[in-house]
């Protein structure tokens, strides 16, 4: 594959870090130097950051992403670093594409909007903030030694999940958010309900897996201890949709992963996992999770019926981004008699913003997705496609299971999809790129 001098120099400029560009510019100003470093430490702190209190904390969120903001168009508006990123790669531009045509359905969806209010406040305050965090954590993801930082992050913010989760469990209290153990005696953790616990499990633990493998062996035992009580966690929530979620994510990185050792201990991990869930659940149990007449199914049914009598009415642009809370009562078939979500984000989707918005969303989710299945086959640096391997899977999982639950629509968990989604593209994109010239990565970041 031939790619042009721009997208060569491009790779080879993302490659190092910001300190190098830096020094190479031809523009000799040590101010833009300095402003350079210092946009690239706060993105990454912000980046740190988020990732380390997101479980626990929505307002992390929103300061995290508006300093990510702040750093990143700094470095747009710097000489120094104005090219440096993987947005201009061939590799991208379809992904680019779809994000723009997405957002502009989202635009005009409000233009025909009732209540334009709503839908103006989503558009840059929701999801231009989630797509945001996707284009700026692909940037952040390219740089030496960034992703592996950021996975101990990962791991540090899941033993403290694991630590509320088992305070809970005895006390039936949280430690950090003070969460009661009163959901049906299910497991939240520093979530409000099991599902948005559940949620986030399935989507760490195949991250944090291959992120296991690669590294020293030392560290490995501790990680596999932090692994099973995850796993234990996610048991405990008894939520069916991420527990089906994560058996999906398991089962890409045993067919994606390429190595034989982690195919084994995946496969062990998921025969483990069924017969465990059996056990636990009973024949009853299990009965009544896949029973179409169980209370949870029938409730989602008159919800999905009236995001259909939505979509019927306003078929082409919808009734406007955010809006389906608003409008949901004049459809209501059934169930509770309250504003709600669709609990299928792809139906909801199609309600606000028509079908327009549905096939750009699903055409952006398509290309992001193809993108990360082609580099995670052949991308030239081992630890980085394993780990690239983990947030797919993880992704994947999380787009199935947004088709029953609310995952897009909820703050912590979008935030942690797009974010998840940015730092993958970023593998992805000078993965794409072998033939690029480009420093090779430090020994250092798989150690």
């Amino acid at each position: 594959m031939a790619i042009s001098p721009s997208a060569s120099a491009a790779a080879s400029v993302l490659a190092a870090p910001v300190s190098s560009r830096s020094q190479t510019s031809a523009v000799p100003s040590s101010g833009l130097s300095r402003l350079a470093i210092a946009s690239s430490w706060l993105q990454e702190f912000s980046l740190y950051l988020m990732f380390l209190l997101l479980p626990f904390s929505k307002a992390v969120i929103e300061i995290s992403s508006t300093l990510l903001v702040i750093g990143w168009v700094v470095d747009r508006l710097n000489p120094l670093t104005r090219r440096g990123t993987v947005w201009l790669l061939p590799s991208l531009r379809s992904v680019a594409l779809w994000l723009t045509a997405f957002f502009l359905a989202c635009a005009a969806s409000i233009v025909v909007s009732s209540q334009p209010h709503l839908g103006l406040t989503a558009l840059f305050f929701k999801w231009g903030q989630y797509l945001m965090l996707m284009v700026i954590g692909a940037d952040l993801s390219s740089k030496p030694r960034v992703m592996s930082r950021l996975l101990g992050v990962m791991a540090v913010s899941s033993g403290f999940v694991v630590f509320e989760c088992l305070w809970q469990e005895r006390y039936h209290t949280g430690f950090f958010m003070g969460r009661r153990l009163d959901f049906f005696s299910r497991m939240t953790g520093p979530y409000e309900n099991p599902i948005d616990l559940g949620t986030y499990l399935m989507v760490s633990v195949p991250i944090l897996f291959t992120w296991l493998v690669t590294r020293r062996w030392w560290l490995q035992a501790p990680l596999w201890i932090l692994l099973v009580a995850l796993l234990g966690c996610l048991g405990r929530t008894e939520s069916f949709g991420p527990i089906l979620g994560l058996g999906l994510a398991l089962s890409l990185v045993v067919v994606l992963s390429r190595r034989r050792s982690i195919r084994v201990l995946g496969t062990v991990a998921l025969v483990t996992g069924v017969v465990a869930w059996s056990l636990f659940r009973g024949s009853a149990g299990v009965r009544d999770a896949l029973s179409p007449a169980e209370f949870g199914k029938k409730d989602r049914l008159n919800m999905w019926q009236a995001a259909l009598g939505m979509i019927r009415d306003r078929p082409i642009l919808g009734h406007g981004l955010n809006t389906f809370m608003a409008n949901y009562l004049h459809y209501w078939v059934g169930g509770e008699r309250q504003p709600r979500y669709a609990h299928n984000c792809y139906l909801q989707m199609a309600a606000e913003t028509g079908i327009v918005g549905l096939v750009a969303f699903a055409g952006l989710l398509i290309q992001m997705f193809l993108a990360m299945a082609r580099s995670a086959w052949r991308h030239p640096h081992e630890a980085r496609r394993l780990w690239l391997v983990g947030c797919f899977a993880g992704l994947i999982a999380f787009a199935a299971q947004s088709a029953i639950d609310t995952n897009f629509y909820s703050l912590r968990q979008a935030a942690l999809f797009w974010s998840v989604a940015g730092l993958a593209l970023g593998l992805s994109s000078l993965g794409a790129e072998v033939q690029a010239p480009r420093q090779p990565i430090p020994a250092a970041e798989v150690s």
